[in-house]
């Protein structure tokens, strides 16, 4: 497996360097979807091939039809076409009525038409577009999931306009009021009723509120975009990386596509300097990890091809939502996100309560958060996506495989516990935190009916977090509690009674006791388990509490030096 830098060469930060980029990573997927659903990978998913066909076709044009002018024709006649048959019920690769998953593809169908006719539609022959605009007004008038899915008949919407066809606007705009309930205050949006608070606010949610006004004008939301903007920088490490949490991170750079929004917008809501900073550094971040199959193609996973690590509904066509970053191509070639010298972010420790979470950039220009959202129980890996204690950018995070052990349970960020200390529980039935004025987080679980744990955190900018259990327990547990994972490879460990310190590819991960009693050690997680690297080690404290209350105190670090 290779690096988008090793096959399509460095990241060149113009504006037809990004469009490159977009043709680049957008190709190959097109010229695969271009041979039909049975050249189509198999993949896991909870939907149909023809659906994993479609994203692997549709979802490359949010950046494709951003860049349209580098796109070459026999390309943009290729898709014409492909789109055409898709949408034929009397073709064999039909893929389906406009409803269910097919209506998250509407939306890119809609964008292209909306930014490309002149590529997409006004070539179709008479019969073909009487196909593809029917299919676009079925998809118009299905129903959504009560989720952010309500903007994907927006966009269908602005599809329809596009090419002429008639549609009753009314709905867009009960869509777009639904929206708005959604809202928790603080420009901060939950994902549907009971949602969490995650990477779908920026590269859905406001994403999505500022590609509207670019195609409509219509600002209703363009403020809470902005706001949450404000917030969202301290999301992002100094290298580029965003702290990864929650679900969907398999749709990867697409965690930038807020900086490159603002941009084809033209709404300022923070310093260009600091957006372009943001976007470019992200982009670049990505640009050099093994995230590409042999044929340039990005595959399933994060940091490196993974099936494991990604929810049950990532399949082979999923990841090109990334290109979403690509639509800061609609701010021309001398707007200042091409032009600004980009800003380095400071350090910054915010708390975010709205989002549940305390974002912490360190002097070394890493970001931890310290997180109080509860699990997520419907998807896949919900638990370590959502349950963990921190999260970095530096050292990422583990899922959990099945097996027994700490080595299947991967503790890095959260404290575990176990009745046998083979069979580990973590934070599942759990409050959402709350933050205090001196942003120390504080968070209530009950892991069992008789046991009660309250867990206090707090991050300086020096690298370091603290964590507190007070754990009140009717039966006796056994505990592990882990630090920072680092690659295993070469790694140097000095393990001593209380405190781990191991260091590995320039990182060094540290975990102290704070007079527990517990034991230090050093584990090798499961293979595969990390979204970072393949195979890890992680310090670890461990212990056996009997019946009672108790105090566990820990200090945890993770830095660049060694």
């Amino acid at each position: 497996m290779t690096s988008p830098q090793r096959i399509f060469g460095p990241l060149d930060h113009s504006y037809t360097g990004w469009a490159s980029a977009a043709l680049a990573i957008g190709r190959p997927a097109a010229d695969l979807a271009f041979q039909g659903p049975e050249a189509m990978p198999v993949t896991m998913s909870n939907h149909s091939h023809g659906e994993d066909w479609f994203e692997l076709l549709t979802r490359p044009l949010w950046g494709l039809a951003a860049a349209k002018d580098t796109v070459p024709d026999d390309l943009w006649a290729a898709y014409a076409e492909t789109l055409a048959r898709a949408l034929d019920p009397a073709d064999a690769w039909y893929v389906g009525s406009g409803g269910g998953q097919r209506l998250v593809e509407s939306a890119s169908v809609g964008w292209a038409l909306s930014l490309a006719p002149e590529k997409l539609w006004e070539p179709l022959a008479p019969k073909a577009k009487d196909v593809v605009a029917a299919w676009l007004q079925e998809a118009y008038l299905a129903e959504p999931a009560d989720t952010n899915w309500h903007y994907f008949p927006v966009f269908a919407g602005h599809g329809l306009k596009r090419i002429g066809v008639a549609h009753d606007p009314a709905l867009a705009t009960a869509h777009l009021e639904r929206m708005g309930e959604f809202q928790l205050g603080n420009a901060v949006y939950e994902d549907g009723p009971g949602g969490r608070v995650d990477y779908y606010n920026p590269f859905a949610f406001h994403t999505y509120a500022l590609l509207h006004f670019k195609l409509c004008g219509d600002d209703r939301y363009v403020a809470n975009a902005a706001a949450f903007a404000r917030k969202f920088r301290s999301w992002f490490a100094a290298d580029g990386a965003a702290v990864p949490y929650g679900r969907s991170l398999g749709y990867r750079f697409a965690q930038g596509s807020l900086w490159a929004a603002l941009a084809a917008a033209d709404v300022e809501a923070v310093p260009w300097a600091e957006s372009a900073g943001f976007a470019r550094r992200h982009l670049e971040w990505w640009w050099d990890k093994p995230i590409l199959g042999p044929e340039g193609r990005l595959t399933v996973g994060y940091a490196y091809p993974n099936d494991s690590v990604v929810e049950q509904y990532l399949t082979a066509g999923s990841p090109w939502w990334a290109t979403k970053v690509f639509a800061g191509l609609l701010a021309p070639v001398e707007h200042p996100f091409w032009t600004v010298e980009a800003a380095v972010p400071e350090p910054v420790v915010e708390p975010h309560k709205a989002a549940r979470a305390v974002h912490v950039r360190d002097r070394g220009g890493h970001v931890t958060r310290l997180n109080g959202q509860a699990w997520h129980p419907w998807a896949r890996n919900g638990q370590a996506s959502y349950g963990k204690f921190a999260y970095s950018t530096l050292a990422g995070f583990s899922h959990a495989a099945a097996g027994p052990g700490l080595e299947c349970a991967v503790p890095d960020g959260a404290l575990l516990l176990s009745e046998d200390g083979r069979h580990w529980r973590g934070r599942e039935d759990s409050d959402e935190g709350a933050i205090d004025e001196n942003g120390v987080l504080k968070i209530a679980w009950q892991p069992w009916e008789d046991v009660l744990v309250t867990t206090s955190l707090e991050a300086a900018v020096d690298g370091w977090h603290a964590r507190v259990h007070v754990i009140e327990t009717e039966r006796t547990l056994h505990t592990g509690e882990g630090g920072w994972c680092v690659p295993k490879p070469g790694h140097v460990a000095d393990v001593q009674d209380s405190q781990v310190i191991v260091a590995s590819h320039g990182m060094r991960s540290e975990i102290i006791d704070g007079d527990s009693g517990r034991e230090a050690a050093l584990i090798e997680p499961m293979q595969g388990t990390h979204l970072y690297w393949p195979s890890t080690v992680l310090p670890v404290l461990r212990g056996v509490l009997e019946p009672g209350k108790h105090v566990l105190k820990s200090l945890i670090y993770i830095g660049s030096e060694v």
